[in-house]
């Protein structure tokens, strides 16, 4: 197994903690889960490097890595819907779109075709991300309110990302399937 392999699968592990500790009533959870969210978050980059630096790129890492990612939004859009910091209709987008573009790119990979993320998507991820800490966060930062409304809008524009980077991987990749 490779080191970007294993940084994958330890991001996978991290899910887990991450919905946990924002379901409990512990103190300070939303500083423990956004930083667990957020290390997640940084070894997405980290193990995308080493596998291209250090030619390590893999049909298991090239399914296990977005995977990931989706798991990790997913499972905390999940949490915040439950504590009613995001509207279940926008999770919803999200999540449904990711399980639709995994199944999409699942197939593309077990028949070797090429199916690598656009900039939209990239976009995407990242916008998600900013979006999903500042609502993990927002609580404990002064000014709560306002952090609030910025992590709310951000969650739009990765909403409005996530629909135009679906729509783009249909249109990219069903014409594959034509041929």
């Amino acid at each position: 197994m490779t080191t970007a392999n294993m940084i994958t699968i330890v991001r996978i592990i991290m899910v887990p903690f991450v919905l946990i500790i924002l379901l409990t009533k512990m103190q300070n959870k939303e500083i423990i889960a956004f930083s667990i969210f957020v290390i997640a978050a940084i070894t997405d980059a980290v193990d995308g490097y080493i596998a291209r630096k250090f030619d390590q790129v893999s049909s298991l890492g090239k399914f296990l890595d977005p995977l990931a990612d989706k798991l990790l939004v997913s499972a905390a859009l999940i949490a915040l819907v439950y504590l009613q910091e995001v509207e279940t209709w926008a999770a919803a987008l999200i999540i449904l779109r990711e399980i639709f573009i995994s199944a999409f790119r699942f197939y593309f990979l077990i028949n070797h075709a090429s199916f690598s993320a656009s900039i939209p998507a990239k976009m995407k991820t990242t916008f998600q991300i900013v979006a999903i800490s500042i609502l993990i966060l927002y609580r404990k930062m002064p000014f709560a309110d306002y952090f609030f409304i910025i992590g709310t809008v951000t969650l739009y524009i990765a909403i409005i990302l996530t629909l135009y980077s679906g729509a783009e991987y249909i249109m990219r990749y069903s014409r594959s399937l034509k041929e």
